[in-house]
């Protein structure tokens, strides 16, 4: 399972869902990266020349963009796809 974590006043908030593989950071609603590297060594190129993955990924302050982003996350945060998710049976607490 994939997990979508943040903080929220020092304390982390943990949602479970099967679906999602995004990556994005979003910096004061202003900019956001999205990419592929997982948050592991090998994903952020902490490894060796010969172990680390090869990752894409932007980052970027372009309005639509950012909006978009934020958009994507808030509608899976709030389970605008769990009613007809076929990954259901997976999910640990569905949304809705």
């Amino acid at each position: 399972m994939t997990m979508i974590s943040f903080i929220l006043k020092n304390s982390w908030i943990e949602v479970l869902c099967p679906r999602v593989h995004f990556k994005m950071f979003v910096f004061d609603c202003r900019e956001v990266y999205v990419g592929s590297a997982n948050l592991t060594g090998a994903g952020i190129g902490m490894k060796t020349d010969n172990r680390r993955n090869f990752e894409a990924g932007i980052l970027t302050d372009d309005p639509e963009i950012v909006e978009q982003a934020m958009t994507q996350f808030d509608e899976v945060w709030m389970g605008k796809h769990c009613k007809s998710c076929k990954r259901r049976d997976f999910c640990a607490d569905p949304v809705a």
